[in-house]
This record gives structure tokens, C-alpha cells and sequence, in this order.
């Protein structure tokens, strides 16, 4: 797909006052797999969860991407951090990551559904290839990795799935993201009817979503475009508008997220201190779903 200029006005950053530090080791010797953790926000969750001293299996489509980043995080942090390459949306990829993670470690005690598509298209002009893949990147790969590390989780009756979703299926703002919706959506409902299969395994099923979060904040020494500043995906205007509404005073709190403020809602329901929460939704978007 060729790249679109992005014509955008400036947003205000995330800067590092609002960087969100580390506290603790409390994922010690913990298991932890973050899908679509090569770059962007899933990047800096695998860095928050190795830094509080888990060892971190980076499950991504982009393999080269995700060999880069689990080498730095892994000079960054000092813990284990292993990229798995594939296509989580396929049968058996999923089944086969969660298999060799489990046989390395003898565990898989959190794993964070973070690998999805943003693509900011009116549904009409969707071609029906685009919106099939659309609908398994967003949908399938959670799906098929939830059910891949469940009977590792059940055996131990012990686990956490934290389900990244996003304010999009909420909000109905007019930026071309009924895609998102679709599949930000429905990890809301994954969520609440898993906790409801799991209430008494030992697991808890929570569900995080961001609002706009500057990637560019993430400290990726290799960046590539991701989120809501990303041409490839968003048009011009549509990336105008959505930065305005981003900036504006009225709207929340008229920033977006620095990635670490999400991170950190992540890493709570990734531990022991969630144990009494299941089943719920947390919006961490600066108030964009009080519209």
C-alpha cells in the first residue's frame, strides 16, 4: 500500500512528564506473552512486564521486527525476553507458540492480546479480501490465542488474560473505524464471557482500552508509524480531525496517552493484585468515551 503524506497539524506530545515508572519485581520468574509486542504500545507492555521481572514471549507477525525488540528489551531489562514469529490469525500458530512456551518454562501465567489492525476506511469502500483480513487480525488471533494457553492456565489454575481493546466501539466518533469497532468491540465481549467461563479456575480475564496513545513516546529505537499518527492507514483528513479532537481542551483531557499510562493498567491486571477482578472493561483514553 503506498504511503499517504501526513498533512496532520502538530498534536501535543506525550512527553515524559507523563511517563509512568516501574515498581516493583512483582512478575518474578512469571511467564508472560504479549502479542503484536514488536513495536508501539504492545513494545512498551513487554518492556513493563520485564521490567518488573518476567520473562517475556513476543508473539508477532513481523519477525525480523520482533527479534530486534526482544533483543533490546532484553539489554533494557535484564529479564528473558523471545520473539515467536506468526500469524496468530491461522489455525495452529497459536497452538504451536503456546506449546514451546510452554514446554521451555513449564508455565504460561499472563498473556496480553494486544496484536490487531487499525485501518481507517469507511466500510463501504472496503474491498471484501482487506475486510476478511481485517476481521481475522482483529478478531481470529485473540480468539485462537486465548484458546491456545487456556488448558496451560487451567492446569495450573492460575492465570491472567488482559484483552487490549479500544474506545472506538464505544465512542462512535466519525474517523472511519467501524472496522475497530468490530473488533475492539467484541474484546469487550470476549472478556465478559470468558471471566464467566473461568470464575473459578483461578483465572481472571480483564480487558484494557486505549484511546489515542502517541507511539512516538515509546522510546522505540527503530519506530515505524502506529496508532492514530500512522498514513498508511489513516487519510489525510480523517488524521486531521482525529488530531484536533486529540488536542482539544473540551475533549477528555486533551492529550493523548503517553504508551506507559496504558502499560501500567496492563501490568496491574497482569498480576497477583488483581486476583479479585474479572470480567471488566477500564477505558484508558483521558476521558474520550465521556463524549
Amino acid at each position: 500500500m503506498n504511503e499517504v503524506p501526513n498533512t496532520a497539524a502538530p498534536v501535543p506530545a506525550a512527553t515524559a512528564e507523563y511517563e509512568i515508572p516501574t515498581q516493583s519485581r512483582r512478575f518474578e520468574h512469571q511467564v508472560a506473552i504479549v502479542t503484536g509486542g514488536a513495536q508501539g504500545l504492545g513494545r512498551v507492555i513487554a518492556r513493563r512486564l520485564a521490567e518488573e521481572g518476567a520473562n517475556v514471549v513476543i508473539a508477532d507477525i513481523q519477525d525480523e521486527r520482533a527479534a530486534r525488540t526482544a533483543a533490546q528489551l532484553s539489554d533494557q531489562t535484564g529479564s528473558m525476553v523471545l520473539p515467536y514469529a506468526g500469524d496468530l490469525s491461522e489455525p495452529g500458530v497459536a497452538e504451536r507458540i503456546a506449546e514451546e512456551v510452554y514446554e521451555r518454562f513449564g508455565r504460561i501465567d499472563a498473556l496480553v492480546n494486544n496484536a490487531a489492525a487499525l485501518i481507517r476506511m469507511r466500510l463501504i469502500d472496503f474491498p471484501d479480501a482487506l475486510l476478511e483480513d481485517a476481521v481475522k487480525w482483529n478478531v481470529w488471533n485473540t480468539l485462537r490465542t486465548c484458546k491456545a494457553v487456556l488448558p496451560y492456565m487451567l492446569e495450573r489454575r492460575y492465570g491472567r488474560i488482559v484483552n487490549i481493546g479500544g474506545e472506538a466501539w464505544r465512542t462512535g466518533l466519525p474517523f472511519h473505524t467501524v472496522l475497530a469497532g468490530v473488533g475492539k468491540g467484541s474484546m469487550v465481549g470476549l472478556t465478559a464471557t470468558l471471566a464467566g467461563e473461568t470464575l473459578r479456575d483461578g483465572i481472571t480475564v480483564n480487558c484494557v482500552s486505549p484511546g489515542a496513545v502517541d507511539s512516538s513516546a515509546d522510546g522505540d529505537p527503530d519506530p515505524q508509524p502506529a496508532g492514530f499518527r500512522d498514513p498508511t492507514w489513516t487519510p489525510p483528513d480523517v488524521l486531521d480531525e482525529l488530531v484536533k479532537m486529540v488536542s482539544s481542551s473540551a475533549v477528555g483531557i486533551g492529550r493523548p496517552a503517553h504508551p506507559t499510562e496504558v502499560a501500567a493498567a496492563v501490568a496491574f491486571f497482569a498480576s497477583h493484585e488483581a486476583s479479585f477482578v474479572t470480567g471488566q472493561h477500564i477505558g484508558v483514553s483521558g476521558g474520550m468515551a465521556m463524549l
